[in-house]
């Protein structure tokens, strides 16, 4: 069980998740937590993406939210293909912003990929295919997505999603 206390130490929400929350620091990963989500600058890792994936689920409850596995997945989805699409010799940098939005949760991903992300031909459902499902995820969990040029320094591109209930 995590509980959340912020402000003037008044208990505002507790989230019961069996799943810990990366308590230690983690080489490569720098988070700056705000009342309504987070900045995580990183190197992508397994173990820094854990820790952005954990805190991604504390946002959801913070505030209230249910929509903790479609943003969990789409972050986990957009900083995946950002490594897939590397240099594997290379260290892959990554800033992650996750907020809490109107009417749901706001995900952007920072990344130094050049070009667009391409559209893979699989089927959703299909068990056979190990890639190509990235976009159609983005289409089937969030009400809107988009990419833009990247407001950071260093950073190709952004691309920058709602994850809320549908109406």
């Amino acid at each position: 069980m995590t509980a959340t206390v912020y402000g003037t130490g008044t208990l505002h929400a507790v989230a019961v998740d069996a799943r810990p929350c990366p308590t230690d620091p983690v080489p490569d990963l720098v988070v700056h937590e705000y009342e309504r989500g987070f900045r995580a600058d990183l190197t992508a890792s397994r173990e820094a993406v854990s820790g952005v994936r954990a805190l991604t689920r504390r946002v959801r409850s913070m505030h209230g939210t249910d929509l903790a596995e479609s943003a969990e997945l789409v972050v986990s989805e957009l900083m995946g293909n950002a490594v897939r699409a590397s240099d594997s010799r290379e260290a892959v940098p990554l800033v992650v912003e996750v907020h809490a939005a109107q009417p749901g949760i706001e995900v952007i991903v920072h990344d130094t990929v050049p070009g667009q992300p391409n559209r893979g031909e699989a089927a959703l459902d299909s068990a056979e295919a190990e890639s190509g499902r990235g976009l159609g995820i983005l289409d089937a969990l969030t009400d809107r997505w988009s990419v833009e040029p990247s407001t950071e320094p260093s950073f190709t591109k952004m691309i920058r999603c709602l994850v809320s209930r549908a109406e």
